[in-house]
C-alpha cells in the first residue's frame, strides 16, 4: 500500500472534525530537546574516551534506545556492544540528560500550541521512543502532563517506531479507533509508524503536508 499524501493548513488551522484524539511524539515535534539528548550521549561517550557528534546523534535517532544504543555506539566507534553495556550506556545517559534538562531551556514547537487550544475538548496522547524518565521529566518541565491521557513511552512496547504498536498502544490507551487518530510526527521512521497504524500523519517539518494510509 502506498500512503497518500496532500497539502492542507497546519497547524492551527487543520480541520480536526474527521478525528476523535490527536496523537503527538514528543522530542523534534513538541519541544525541541534533540540536542540536549545528543550532548547528553555525548557526554557519555567522551567519558568513555569516544568521540560522539551531534550529526551522529541526528543520523540515528528514532527507535527505542534499546535499539539506538547500538547504533550510536557503533558510530563512536566502540563496536559492536552487549546488553549490559547497552543498559549501562543508557543509565548514564539519562542521569546526564536530566543535568543538562535542569540547565537548558528546551524551546516548545508549534505543535505544542495545539495542547492548550484543545484541551478538554479532544482526547490526546503522547506517544515517544523515549525513556519513560526522560518522557515524564520533559512533560514536567514544560507543565504539559495535564493535556495527555495516555503516555506511551519506548519503554511501554515490545516493537518500537516504525512498528505500529506504539501508536496502536496509544489509541487502545484512550479508547479511540486508529482510523480516527491523527498523528503529529517529525521523523520517517514515526510517521512510517502511524501510518501502519492505520492513522492520518501531519509531518511537522514540513508545513501543510499530510499523510494518509494507502488503499490496497
Amino acid at each position: 500500500m502506498t500512503p497518500d499524501v496532500s497539502v492542507e493548513p497546519w497547524p492551527l488551522g487543520v480541520d480536526l472534525s474527521a478525528y476523535d484524539a490527536l496523537l503527538f511524539d514528543l522530542d523534534g515535534t513538541l519541544v525541541d530537546t534533540m540536542p540536549l539528548h545528543g550532548l547528553a550521549y555525548a557526554a557519555v561517550f567522551d567519558a568513555r574516551g569516544y568521540r560522539f557528534t551531534m550529526d551522529d546523534y541526528l543520523a540515528n535517532v528514532g527507535p527505542p534506545a534499546r535499539i539506538a544504543i547500538p547504533s550510536f555506539a557503533a558510530a563512536a566507534g566502540m563496536g559492536e556492544i552487549d546488553d549490559a553495556m547497552i543498559a549501562a550506556l543508557h543509565a548514564e545517559k539519562k542521569a546526564h540528560f536530566k543535568t543538562v534538562l535542569r540547565q537548558e531551556k528546551a524551546p516548545a514547537l508549534t505543535a505544542s500550541h495545539l495542547l492548550a487550544r484543545h484541551a478538554g475538548t479532544i482526547p490526546m496522547a503522547l506517544v515517544s521512543s523515549g525513556n519513560r524518565d526522560g518522557v515524564e521529566a520533559i512533560l514536567e518541565t514544560m507543565a504539559w502532563r495535564p493535556h495527555f491521557g495516555a503516555v506511551v513511552s519506548g519503554d511501554d512496547v515490545a516493537q518500537g517506531k516504525p512498528h505500529a504498536e506504539p501508536y496502536l498502544t496509544g489509541a487502545a490507551l484512550l479508547g479511540v479507533a486508529p482510523a480516527r487518530c491523527l498523528v503529529f510526527e517529525d521523523t520517517p521512521v514515526g510517521i512510517a509508524s502511524g501510518l501502519a497504524a492505520g492513522m492520518t500523519v501531519i509531518d511537522v517539518t514540513q508545513a501543510g503536508v499530510i499523510h494518509r494510509p494507502g488503499k490496497s
